[in-house]
C-alpha cells in the first residue's frame, strides 16, 4: 500500500508550567492588563481617600462609616482583581484552545485534498460517479474555508493574548496544573469576606445610632433607628448566606474539576494508543492513510479537550484565590 503525503507525529501535550509560567505571564499582564492597571489605580484612590476621611472623623460613626466605604472599595477591588485572573486564564487557554483547532482545521484540509485525489484516480478508471468527484472537490472547499477561519480566529486570540498578558505563543509553555485544595473553611472565609465585614460594620453604625437616642427621643425617631437596626441585621445575615454559598460553590468545583481533569488525560491517552496503533497497521498495509490520519485528528481534539478542562480549572483556582485575598504565587 501506497503511505500518505501527510506525516504525522504525536505531539506533547501543551499545558502552562504553573510554577513559573502561569506566575510569570501574571507578573507581566500586571504591567499591561488594563483591567488590573484600572484596578491599582482604585485601590490606591481608596485607601488615600479612607486615610482621609478617617482624619477628618469627627465621632466613632464617621470612623466606621470611613471604614465601610472602604471595604465597598476593597470588594470592588477583589472583584476586578477575579476579573483580571480570568481574562489572563482566557487569553492563555484560548490561544492554545484556538491553536488547536487550527491545526484540526488544517489536517483535515489535508485529509479532504488527498481523499480528493484518490477519487479523481477512481473517477478516471470509471470506478465512481462523477457525483462522488463533484462531492469530494466540496469538501475540499468548505475544509479550506474552514481552514482560513481557524487561522484568522487563532491570529485574533494570538492579539488577546498579548493585550492581556503581554506575551507572545512563544512564551506560553503549558504544564499539568497544581493540585489545589482550598485552605479556608467556611469561617475563615467568611471571616475575609469584606461584604460580609461591610455588612457587620453597617450594622455596628446602626446599632451606635440607636444607642445615641436621648431617653426621651421622640418615638417615631426610636422606632426609625430600631428599623434601620433590623434592616442591617437581615442585611448581614443575608451577606453570610452569600459568602457561604459562593464558598460551597467553589469547594464544589475544586472537588469535580480535577476529576474531569483525570477524564480528558484518559481520553487523550487512549486517543495516542489508538493513533499509534494505527500507525502500526498502516505500515503493515492494512489501513489507508486517510484511516490513520483521522485517528491523529482524534489525539488533537482530546489534547485541545484536556486544555479546556486545565482552563477551567486553574480559572476556578484563582477566582478563589482573588476573592479569598491569597496571593496566587502561594498556590501556583
Amino acid at each position: 500500500m501506497k503511505k500518505g503525503v501527510l506525516i504525522l507525529t504525536l505531539i506533547a501535550v501543551p499545558l502552562l508550567t504553573h510554577a513559573e509560567g502561569l506566575a510569570a505571564v501574571l507578573r507581566s499582564a500586571r504591567e499591561v492588563n488594563e483591567t488590573y492597571l484600572e484596578m491599582r489605580v482604585d485601590a490606591e484612590l481608596a485607601e488615600l481617600r479612607y486615610e482621609k476621611a478617617r482624619i477628618e472623623a469627627r465621632d466613632e460613626i464617621a470612623t466606621m462609616t470611613a471604614e465601610s466605604t472602604f471595604l465597598g472599595a476593597l470588594a470592588d477591588q477583589r472583584r476586578s482583581l477575579q476579573s483580571f485572573y480570568a481574562e489572563v486564564v482566557d487569553a492563555v487557554y484560548g490561544a492554545v484552545s484556538a491553536d488547536y483547532d487550527r491545526q484540526i482545521a488544517e489536517r483535515n484540509e489535508e485529509l479532504a485534498r488527498i481523499q480528493e485525489t484518490a477519487v479523481e484516480v477512481r473517477f478516471r478508471n470509471g470506478l465512481v460517479p462523477e457525483g462522488d468527484l463533484i462531492e469530494a472537490r466540496i469538501s475540499v472547499r468548505s475544509a479550506s474555508v474552514e481552514r482560513e477561519e481557524r487561522a484568522w480566529q487563532y491570529a485574533d486570540a494570538v492579539d488577546a493574548l498579548a493585550d492581556a498578558t503581554g506575551q507572545t505563543m512563544e512564551d506560553i509553555t503549558i504544564d499539568s496544573p497544581p493540585s489545589f485544595t482550598p485552605r479556608m473553611d467556611a469561617g475563615a472565609w467568611i471571616a475575609a469576606d469584606p461584604g460580609v465585614a461591610r455588612a457587620r460594620v453597617a450594622q455596628e453604625i446602626a446599632e451606635a445610632r440607636l444607642a445615641r437616642l436621648a431617653a426621651n427621643a421622640p418615638e417615631f425617631d426610636r422606632m426609625t433607628a430600631e428599623t434601620e437596626l433590623e434592616r442591617a441585621r437581615l442585611a448581614t445575615d443575608r451577606a453570610v448566606n452569600a459568602s457561604e454559598r459562593a464558598y460551597e460553590s467553589f469547594r464544589r468545583r475544586l472537588t469535580t474539576l480535577p476529576q474531569i481533569i483525570t477524564i480528558r488525560t484518559e481520553q487523550l491517552r487512549l486517543a495516542e494508543a489508538l493513533y499509534r496503533e494505527a500507525q502500526e497497521r498502516f505500515d503493515r498495509g492494512l489501513i489507508t492513510a486517510a484511516q490513520r490520519d483521522q485517528t491523529f485528528t482524534r489525539v488533537l481534539t482530546a489534547q485541545k479537550n484536556l486544555a479546556d478542562a486545565q482552563r477551567n480549572f486553574v480559572r476556578v483556582v484563582l477566582e478563589y484565590a482573588a476573592l479569598a485575598g491569597i496571593d496566587p504565587e502561594e498556590i501556583l
